[in-house]
């Protein structure tokens, strides 16, 4: 059970309603981080907007966003955002190698060298808070400038969907093997 009680619909003014519906309209399950952001509709209907984003509009590929997700989720022990996106990671063609190595946070050495540096990416931002001189370099020769800004802005978002589910203690489905 989370920290505070689950976001009802039925509890929502009728404008609020329309920000839930729109919002679950495109998200199964009904639960996870938008379960509490509902308490603020207009704060979740601004992230989730931003999560459509990354999902319809994105100029990085599928899997390379499942790859800095899987990532973030695990430096960050989100166990929800985990479960959601291992199931995305392997319809996105990601190797289930990779996925159990990001997993168990194992040595990168099996990864190809684009996933090698986008996990690189994601632990130098969640651990140092920055990127050294020579990973900004690769990551900027790599993505190009265009996708290098939009994979921090990506990292931003799941690190406020990560803390959303850690803070207010949202469980992973029943039954999901995470970490």
């Amino acid at each position: 059970m989370s920290r505070i009680p689950r976001a009802k619909r039925e509890d929502l003014s009728a404008e609020h309603q329309k920000i839930w519906d729109h919002i679950h309209a495109a998200r199964s399950g009904g639960g996870g981080p938008y379960s509490m952001l509902m308490h603020m509709p207009a704060l979740a209907s601004h992230l989730a907007a931003t999560e459509d984003y990354f999902r319809l509009n994105s100029a990085l590929p599928e899997a390379d966003r499942e790859v800095m997700i899987l990532t973030a989720a695990r430096e960050l022990e989100a166990h929800y955002p985990w479960t959601r996106h291992e199931v995305r990671a392997h319809k996105a063609g990601i190797r289930p190698e990779v996925i159990e190595a990001l997993r168990a946070k194992a040595p990168l050495e099996n990864f190809t060298g684009r996933e090698k540096l986008l996990v690189e990416l994601t632990r130098a931002l969640l651990r140092d808070h920055t990127l050294g001189d020579d990973l900004f370099a690769r990551a900027q020769s790599e993505l190009g400038r265009e996708k290098l800004v939009e994979a921090v802005g990506l990292l931003g978002h799941y690190i406020t969907i990560g803390m959303i589910v850690n803070a207010f203690d949202v469980k992973a489905p029943e039954g999901s093997k995470t970490f």
